[in-house]
């Protein structure tokens, strides 16, 4: 019979490792048949490949960036944005990857992340205000489209959507004090976002207004 040295036990049938540390038996096969059923190996899925091609890709990128940008340095550390683009690039991907098994919060989160790393850009490119001019507005507006019909297309409950729906309608009607305010200079996409997330809030209070009620009820425990 075979003998792990290292665990002290006696393996029966063919074990070529010892189950439970991994190390080589010892000894002869008794010939009873492994009574242990064989593992498939683990097979890396087609997402985690394709994630880390990509992965590969965008460090290839940088770093062919910062070559060229070292061999011709005379248009400025360009190479710097390329590699704070690729960064931006990964930490919305990451965030895709996390939320994927709820569409609506990732569709909500995707509108504040991408926003937040629009004003950071246009911030350290001088503001010109495209990001509150366009970024922040056109996102409200499809955020609202893309939760619609993926609330249709899946066939989900009022609850698993109605309460993300309502914040973009909020961050929505955050682009009416922006006008206001005067803190963009294109009025129309705010306006658009605008007059869609009252549209969207009015139909959610007027027809789904016990289920927003009871969802509110169920996350903040009144």
């Amino acid at each position: 019979m075979l003998r792990c040295e290292h665990c002290k036990l006696d393996l029966p049938g063919e074990q070529t490792r010892c189950p439970l540390c991994q190390n080589k038996p010892v000894g002869t096969p008794d010939g009873s048949g492994n009574r242990f059923p064989r593992l498939p190996n683990p097979r890396r899925t087609v997402s985690r490949v394709l994630i880390a091609w990509l992965a590969f890709g965008s460090v290839c990128a940088a770093a062919i960036c910062v070559m060229i940008n070292l061999i011709m340095p005379a248009g400025g550390w360009w190479s710097l944005f390329v590699i704070a683009g690729i960064a931006s690039l990964w930490i919305d991907v990451s965030l895709i990857v996390k939320k994927r098994k709820n569409l609506p919060k990732n569709i909500l989160w995707q509108v504040i992340i991408v926003t937040l790393i629009a004003f950071l850009w246009d911030f350290l490119t001088g503001f010109s205000g495209w990001s509150l001019n366009f970024v922040f507005p056109i996102l409200c507006s499809c955020a609202l489209l893309a939760m619609t019909i993926v609330a249709k297309a899946r066939r989900l409950d009022t609850q698993d959507y109605i309460l993300y729906l309502v914040i973009d309608c909020v961050l929505g009607i955050v682009c009416f004090i922006l006008i206001l305010t005067g803190a963009v200079r294109v009025v129309i996409p705010s306006a658009i976002s605008f007059g869609a997330s009252i549209v969207f809030l009015a139909f959610l209070l007027f027809f789904e207004g016990k289920a927003l009620w009871t969802e509110i009820q169920r996350r903040f425990h009144l």
